[in-house]
């Protein structure tokens, strides 16, 4: 696990209130500067097409016993709908900007958070320059606010032409999911509102994943906000809506004191486990090792089970261990994630995925860093029903 970067508690704040800022300014700021985007005629450009980023994904499924079993993953070979995801805030650049060319940062990301989804739908990952963990954690950062604009567009401009590429290259028709996760989810948001909302191809739209992020609506509306027309997804085998949550620890939420609220307007939260509300159990798969999309920023991980036994495979499943629940209190809205007290149970329950700096967990962040990995069983259980509906319009 490599060692985290040097930040003191004081610079732990900064840290905190810089990433706030990122995302606030990507999903609220137009892009104003006018900049070039990558060429995705070039297949350099992209991190996984279609057949591509083949990781082994085989997964320990761990029973209450202790004992693990094996589930080995194979890509579906004619995958009927389409998956366009677009990765966090991952690029170890030391620049504001990522430099062009596809980096092992990328590829860690698809294997943690989209490659599983091959099993569902083809996956296409373009890279883009997005605004880089450097300039997240102080290293990079902009020089004015002038220079964050050019960057946020130079990131839109690349995602934007990434997707023009794919439907007019790619697509033919098909339906499909994006997805993205933090920035990545900030992209997805620029995607649906310039490119798809209001216009004919949103008939197209499973859904959006949009894990690590925030959409916003009026009070006691689920629309009218961040989307006109497209809604939470509330019931199984419901296409066209946007699937969103931030997940923390059941008893570790944000401090009341730290929570951003916007006037006016309310996040949605979305359970993947529960789509229509309330407690629903988990389907994770969790890297064996602990890592996660930033290892910097990751904990080691604890023994899965209290009489440690070996592991052979890169993703652990712990079916019936963890659940989920959407709330709304004092301390925001959030997937509040537990678990299950279960007598004889002999997994620990212990799981890395904190945002940790000078060994603490910022206490903003959660469970940011594996908020794909805890849900992703039931994500693709979403993904497969919204398949079956969308194609049962035929």
């Amino acid at each position: 696990m490599a060692a985290g970067p040097a930040i003191t508690m004081c610079e732990a704040v900064r840290t905190a209130a810089l990433i706030i800022g990122l995302a606030l300014a990507l999903g609220a700021n137009p892009a104003r500067a006018e900049v070039q985007p990558l060429d995705y005629s070039d297949t350099a450009n992209w991190v996984c097409l279609p057949g591509g980023c083949q990781d082994n994904l085989t997964a320990a499924v761990v029973e209450a016993s202790g004992a693990p079993g094996l589930e080995p993953f194979a890509p579906a070979s004619a995958p009927p709908i389409d998956c366009f995801y677009l990765y966090p805030t991952v690029s170890e650049s030391g620049t504001l900007s990522a430099q062009a060319g596809v980096t092992k940062a990328e590829r860690r990301a698809v294997r943690q958070q989209a490659a599983r989804f091959a099993s569902v739908c083809r996956l296409y990952v373009p890279f883009y320059r997005q605004i880089t963990t450097s300039a997240m954690l102080g290293g990079a950062k902009p020089s004015s606010p002038e220079e964050f604009r050019t960057a946020d567009a130079r990131a839109k401009a690349d995602v934007l032409a990434a997707w023009d590429h794919y439907m007019a290259e790619e697509n033919q028709g098909r339906g499909f999911v994006l997805m993205g996760h933090s920035q990545g989810a900030a992209m997805v948001t620029a995607i649906l509102q310039q490119r798809i909302e209001g216009r004919p191809v949103q008939d197209q739209l499973l859904s959006a994943i949009m894990p690590g992020w925030f959409v916003l609506a009026p009070p006691g509306e689920e629309v009218g906000g961040t989307f006109k027309s497209i809604p939470p997804c509330r019931r199984e085998a419901q296409t066209g809506c946007v699937i969103v949550f931030n997940a923390m620890r059941a008893d570790r939420p944000i401090p009341a004191d730290k929570v951003i609220r916007v006037e006016g307007e309310e996040a949605i939260c979305t359970n993947p486990a529960a789509l229509a509300g309330g407690r629903g159990v988990l389907r994770p798969y969790l890297s064996t090792d602990g890592e996660t999309i930033i290892p910097a920023l990751s904990a080691p991980q604890p023994p899965w089970t209290k009489t440690p036994v070996e592991i052979a495979a890169p993703f652990v499943s712990l079916p019936g261990l963890y659940w989920a629940e959407c709330r709304s209190d004092d301390h925001g809205v959030y997937l509040a994630v537990g678990t299950s007290d279960a007598s004889g149970d002999q997994r620990t329950g212990e799981m890395t995925g904190d945002w940790m700096i000078e060994g603490s967990p910022e206490p903003t962040m959660g469970l940011h860093l594996i908020d794909m990995n805890l849900t992703m069983g039931n994500l693709l259980d979403v993904v497969a029903r919204q398949s079956a509906a969308y194609r049962s319009r035929d």
